[in-house]
């Protein structure tokens, strides 16, 4: 299976980073924020199997193949002991790669993932019912085009540059019409993956440092459970966890915060990588 791969090659023996886009996403979702990392870092985001230009097995989504991938783009790229940067899914990943495989990584920033378990609000099916892709195959891709100027609310102003981001999940067919790069079987297998593990059982062993990077915004009912909800995690997490590795913020925003607030999510990385990495 062939990993699609992104190289931003920074200033000479830079410092390292590992990107890794979420669920769903694809190596685009750093898009806005690459110019300005690859000025310090020699930057690597690669898209996820079953993602973007990757391959699409119908097997291996679990985390032992996601962490053995993400362990061959860094031997691929020759990536020395990086910082590891995940968002969503891929803090999971970025979490279970930290833990299982230490002397890879120089640590990790989970970016609104990595802690809590869906399991333990919802059953499966459940789950699968309520964290189901839109049925979105076969629209015209003019259709789609107006459907992503409502994807973010008030959130964040569409701009080209993320029209195009969201545009790269797709493929368009010869007749206009979108297909989602990631299958709806294989998104369930990812899905499913996220549901039964428990993330409480990697922050206890970690044994580089870590920063939790979370969403804060409470406006809106469900909003407000997801916030009460990300809390108590954080709460477990500091309870079983390193006080003197692991560290936990938190950003006002929405869940794509790769999205609607790049700058600043930016300048969290590059202070927490300069102080892990030197």
């Amino acid at each position: 299976m062939r990993l699609s791969v992104r190289v931003r090659a920074g200033p000479g023996y830079a410092p390292g980073l590992l990107l890794h886009h979420g669920l769903a996403s694809s190596s685009h979702i750093w898009d806005l924020m690459l110019p300005r990392l690859s000025r310090t870092f020699r930057v690597v985001a690669y898209d996820a199997r079953g993602h973007g230009l990757s391959g699409k097995p119908s097997s291996g989504y679990g985390f032992e193949a996601t962490v053995e991938d993400a362990a061959a783009v860094l031997r691929a790229t020759g990536l020395p002991r990086p910082v590891v940067v995940g968002h969503s899914w891929g803090a999971l990943v970025a979490l279970a790669l930290a833990a299982r495989r230490p002397r890879m990584v120089s640590g990790a920033v989970l970016v609104d993932g990595g802690v809590g378990t869906i399991a333990s609000s919802m059953s499966w099916a459940e789950t699968k019912e309520y964290l189901a892709p839109p049925h979105l195959a076969g629209m015209p891709v003019d259709e789609f085009r107006t459907m992503i100027r409502t994807f973010a609310g008030d959130a964040f102003e569409v701009t080209p540059d993320i029209e195009s981001m969201v545009l790269s999940l797709m493929r368009v067919d010869r007749q206009g019409r979108i297909h989602p790069r990631l299958s709806r079987a294989n998104h369930f297998r990812i899905l499913r993956a996220i549901w039964e593990l428990d993330p409480l059982t990697l922050w206890s062993g970690l044994r580089v440092p870590i920063l939790a990077l979370l969403a804060r915004n409470a406006e809106g009912p469900e909003e407000e459970g997801w916030f009460r909800a990300k809390r108590r995690a954080a709460r477990d997490v500091r309870a079983v966890s390193d006080p003197a590795l692991v560290r936990i913020a938190w950003m006002d925003g929405i869940h794509d915060l790769p999205v609607q607030r790049p700058a600043q999510l930016t300048r969290r990385i590059e202070r927490f990588a300069r102080e892990v990495v030197g």
